[in-house]
């Protein structure tokens, strides 16, 4: 009876699940081996030998593969990997679009005024620069009122006596006429005809000196000049249209240049280059055109004309100028150049 128990006992765990033949095997042995040790062991033995334990049976089948049990609790975190290298550089995104203008700031307060800086080195003279090409002819400015008479100057002083006049020739003998009275005897003398010849020179040559000394008092007055013969050219540095230039001139008691030879020419020059303008000439052809006289009519008898002049450009360039170069130019009457007088 005890070893069927104890056989039923086996079987039946063997046939339980293996996920939980353990707790059936505590199960069991908490109340069936109490039971078998009493029903086997405690027992009485009545004429039998003692049985074996339960090593000499055979294994049983294996059971099946219990559930798996629930996840176990969450172990500590590991230690922080190696860092790893940067990535490749990602393309560059699309350009944004342009945000809207801000506002104006608000005007900053001025800054103090700086210090006067010390005043620069003058610089050196430069080199007189080649003459500019000719311009356009200006239009013909209107004619100006003619101006007032000047004062007359005063008288000069009059010069000493000069010596007398050689004697004129004798008169023709006239007839004789009627024997008159007998008057006193008069005093011995020179004839009326040949003094008064004698006082009109003295006078014509008083005259000449004071003519001669008021022009150069005149000349005087004018600051440059070249002295060229007889002829003085003066210039007073001043511009001015070519009827203007004119005036000036005759009421100074001379007139406009007009150079008759080589040597005249290269004075004027000497002052036009002195003032590094070009002056006006007295000759003009106005009159007929192409034909340059001077202020009497005639015609000219020395000129100095630039290449490709007179060209009468414009068709109203009747005047001409004289370069510092001694050249000359058909130039608008109308235009302002550098007066320069001749006495």
């Amino acid at each position: 009876m005890a070893m069927s128990l104890l056989l039923f006992s086996m079987l039946i765990l063997l046939t339980q699940p293996l996920g939980s033949l353990e707790t059936e095997m505590k199960t069991y042995s908490q109340k069936t081996v109490p039971s078998a040790c009493t029903l086997v062991i405690c027992g009485p033995v009545e004429n039998g030998l003692p049985g074996r334990d339960g090593r000499d049976g055979r294994d049983g089948p294996r059971g099946e593969k219990g559930d798996p049990g629930p996840p176990g609790p969450p172990g500590p975190p590991g230690p922080p990997g190696m860092l790893g290298s940067p990535g490749r550089e990602g393309p560059s995104g699309m350009q944004g679009n342009i945000g809207p203008q801000g506002k104006p700031g608000p005007k900053g307060e001025s800054g103090s005024k700086g210090e006067v800086g010390a005043p620069g080195m003058q610089g050196s003279v430069g080199t007189r620069g080649p003459p500019g090409l000719k311009g356009e002819k200006g239009a013909l400015g209107e004619r100006g009122a003619p101006g007032n008479a000047g004062e007359a100057g005063p008288a000069g002083a009059i010069g000493p006596q000069g010596p007398p006049g050689a004697r004129g020739p004798q008169g023709l003998k006239g007839d004789r006429g009627a024997p008159g009275d007998r008057g006193a005897k008069g005093e011995s003398g020179l004839p009326d005809t040949a003094l008064r010849r004698q006082v009109e020179a003295l006078q014509g040559q008083v005259q000449r000196l004071q003519g001669a000394f008021s022009l150069y008092r005149k000349v005087d007055l004018f600051p440059d000049g070249r002295v060229v013969g007889e002829k003085i050219f003066k210039t007073g540095g001043f511009e001015k249209s070519f009827q203007d230039a004119q005036q000036v001139c005759r009421q100074a008691g001379g007139q406009l240049p007009s150079p008759r030879s080589a040597a005249e020419n290269e004075a004027l020059q000497q002052l036009v280059a002195a003032q590094n303008k070009a002056a006006f000439l007295s000759m003009t052809d106005s009159q007929t055109e192409g034909k340059f006289t001077y202020p009497t009519g005639e015609s000219l008898v020395y000129s100095n004309w630039a290449p490709g002049e007179p060209n009468n450009s414009g068709g109203e360039e009747d005047c001409v100028e004289i370069f510092d170069n001694g050249k000359w130019n058909d130039k608008s009457c109308g235009e302002r150049r550098l007066v320069i007088c001749e006495f």
